[in-house]
């Protein structure tokens, strides 16, 4: 509950004070590849986990319209094997609805709220299997500092819920290199992405760890 009003009291105060919209409609498709390493607990059992490479795609739009938030769809595919039949899977699909609260040229700030939808499985290898058909709602922000003149950027966003029987995030930082074309931007991207899942009374029980590096193209029309 306390995370609800704090998202809304975010996006309420980002409506009063006026926010950074774009000047005409924008499309932005992205794709990133990371290198997962997994770590953690499944039904307080420890497992030596299968290391992999997840695909995470995302589309986002952004208006003129003002005190509407711009919004974007993303999917995330997170899953791992261990030993025996053990299985983690934890892709989920999420709707995000954000503010651009600035965007002069050299630096990006977005906050918003993200509502994700888990749809995987988890199995401990004896008789405990769990489906994940459950959503979260989490609080989301995203910042970028542009080395104007080059191309050259950092970034990070993330998304995030704490509740008394969940602790859940996820989160991405890095650098990146945007190119400007005459119909599309072009930005390829590379850092470190961490999403933690610790929940004991969620559908499951489980306290998992999803990282490593990633590397990401996005278009921009």
């Amino acid at each position: 509950m306390r995370l609800k009003l704090s998202v809304a009291a975010a996006c309420l105060a980002t409506a009063l004070t006026g926010t950074a919209q774009a000047d005409v409609l924008g499309v932005k498709l992205g794709l990133d590849l990371q290198q997962n390493s997994v770590s953690g607990d499944l039904h307080s059992t420890g497992g030596d986990w299968d290391d992999s490479y997840q695909p995470s795609g995302y589309v986002a739009f952004e208006h003129f319209i003002p005190l509407v938030p711009n919004v974007m769809l993303r999917h995330n595919q997170q899953e791992s094997d261990g030993q025996g039949s053990v299985k983690a899977d934890l892709s989920n699909t999420e709707l995000v609805a954000y503010y651009e609260l600035l965007d002069n040229g050299a630096v990006e700030l977005d906050l918003g709220a993200s509502y994700r939808l888990y749809s995987g499985k988890l199995n401990d290898g004896a008789l405990n299997q769990d489906n994940l058909d459950d959503g979260i709602l989490m609080g989301y922000v995203r910042g970028q500092v542009n080395l104007i003149g080059t191309g050259l950027f950092v970034f990070a966003d993330g998304v995030l819920a704490s509740y008394d029987d969940r602790e859940i995030s996820d989160y991405k930082a890095g650098l990146g290199w945007e190119l400007d074309m005459l119909a599309l931007d072009l930005a390829i991207k590379g850092g470190y992405r961490q999403h933690t899942f610790d929940v004991s009374d969620w559908g499951t029980q489980a306290d998992l760890e999803f990282s490593g590096a990633f590397v990401g193209v996005e278009l921009s029309f």
